[in-house]
């Protein structure tokens, strides 16, 4: 069953998974849950994962076993419970949560002088919200954690999993220099955290990379990200591991005409489109949503999940919106986070 099913089932307090043998009834929790809670059976959690590798193309990194134990950890930790209960997801939308086990993660932050320097530093307050929230799913499902870069900064963060590391990280910054996306985005990111790896076998699971800025890049060709892309698309090509080893994910922070033009040239570029997924700011967004027919009311909340699950279209204007519930029907593209950062699910405030 598709997003767009899950969310009109959630929102009718329906079950798209067969009923439980014992009815167990569902948690007091908005939005209504269906008597059956599939984040607490090993099996429904499995299918979600064997699902992701097939979807994503990286069996490499998968053997046939190796998932069970993966799903019995998800299900033992209660990590899809947590999430379901403090975003305030509907179960049968957590689940798809589970396929962030799968990956690891990268954030590459912008901390040119721009984020502090335009709108009062609330580009800095929309990026800290965002990597904090990134950091604490991703602790639920591995405890590996997620590894912080900045695109001018040497100050790193490794195996962060709480929001309040990436606070106390980003209260060390400094915002004072450019925006070299493409340059950072190779020596920071694919070089140590990929080729490194790739040159010694040693690559255990697949990267998703989100990089999250204010601006279009500055101090560098404004192709340079495209040509970084191609050259990690051709080396991975050589290798057992696949292009589908690496996801880039770009996200805007900030109203700044040109990154949102920026983001939209790499995201339909003739030869990179297909590797990568954007999101414009929130207040864009919300901006589209609101013109829809009827119009659909765009929380910060789906806004995060718009940009790492990548719903696209997130919302159609054709679909109608719940009058009781602020989780609008979706339309989802097809799931492949292994290659367009599809799939992983989260929520803020």
């Amino acid at each position: 069953m598709g997003l767009a099913a899950k969310l009109a089932a959630a929102n009718a307090g329906a079950s798209p998974y067969p009923a439980h043998p014992f009815g167990q009834a569902a948690p007091p929790a908005a939005p209504p849950q269906p008597a059956f809670d599939p984040t607490k059976d090993v099996n429904a959690v499995l299918r979600m994962l064997e699902d992701g590798v097939k979807d994503q193309n990286i069996s490499h990194f998968y053997p046939p076993g190796s998932l069970k134990p993966i799903a019995e950890r998800i299900v033992r930790t209660g990590a899809l419970t947590q999430i379901a209960q403090s975003w305030h997801l509907p179960y049968e939308l957590a689940m798809d949560l589970a396929r962030l086990a799968l990956f690891d993660i990268a954030l590459l932050l912008d901390d040119s002088a721009s984020m502090q320097f335009f709108e009062n530093g609330v580009r800095i307050d929309e990026l800290r919200m965002m990597a904090g929230k990134i950091a604490t799913a991703a602790g639920l499902f591995d405890s590996d954690g997620i590894e912080v870069r900045w695109l001018n900064s040497k100050k790193e963060g490794n195996g962060f999993t709480t929001e309040a590391q990436v606070v106390e990280l980003i209260g060390r910054v400094k915002w004072d220099r450019a925006t070299p996306l493409g340059t950072a985005m190779k020596h920071k990111i694919l070089e140590p955290l990929v080729y490194k790896k790739i040159k010694k076998n040693a690559l255990k699971k697949p990267l998703l990379i989100i990089s999250v800025t204010d601006g279009a890049p500055t101090a560098e060709p404004r192709d340079e990200i495209v040509k970084v892309i191609i050259e990690a698309r051709d080396k991975l090509s050589k290798t057992p591991y696949t292009p589908d080893a690496v996801s880039f994910q770009f996200a805007q922070v900030g109203n700044d005409l040109e990154a949102r033009q920026f983001l939209e040239e790499i995201d339909s570029h003739p030869k990179i489109g297909s590797l990568v997924d954007t999101c414009s700011n929130f207040e864009n967004e919300s901006d589209d949503m609101a013109k829809a027919n009827p119009p659909v009311h765009l929380t910060r909340e789906l806004w995060l999940t718009k940009l790492l699950v990548s719903l696209a279209p997130f919302l159609s204007p054709s679909l109608p919106s719940s009058s009781n519930s602020s989780l609008p029907a979706a339309r989802p593209d097809p799931l492949r986070l292994g290659q367009l950062g599809r799939e992983v699910m989260l929520l803020a405030r």
